[in-house]
C-alpha cells in the first residue's frame, strides 16, 4: 500500500509541477528584443556604409593605370 500513495503522490506532484510552469513568467516581452534588434541592425549599416566609403575613398586615391607613362605628344621622337 505504501508503494501505491507513493506513485499516487509523486503523479500529483508532477501534475502540479505542470500546471504551475504555464503561469510562471515566461521572459521578457518581445518589445525589447524588438528594439535591440533594431539598434543592432542600425549599427551594422553604419558600419557597413563606413567600410563601403573607406573601401571607394581608398581605391579612388591610387592612379589609374596610364597615369604614369608619358604623353606620347612630349616623348622625343613622337608624333
Amino acid at each position: 500500500m505504501a508503494i501505491l500513495t507513493y506513485l499516487y503522490l509523486t503523479v500529483a506532484d508532477r501534475i502540479s509541477e505542470i500546471r504551475n510552469d504555464r503561469e510562471q513568467d515566461r521572459g521578457d516581452s518581445p518589445v525589447p528584443t524588438a528594439v535591440i534588434i533594431v539598434g543592432l541592425a542600425l549599427v551594422a549599416i553604419a558600419v557597413l556604409t563606413w567600410a563601403s566609403d573607406l573601401a571607394f575613398d581608398f581605391m579612388n586615391s591610387n592612379p589609374s593605370p596610364g597615369d604614369d607613362l608619358p604623353d606620347p605628344g612630349n616623348v622625343p621622337g613622337g608624333n
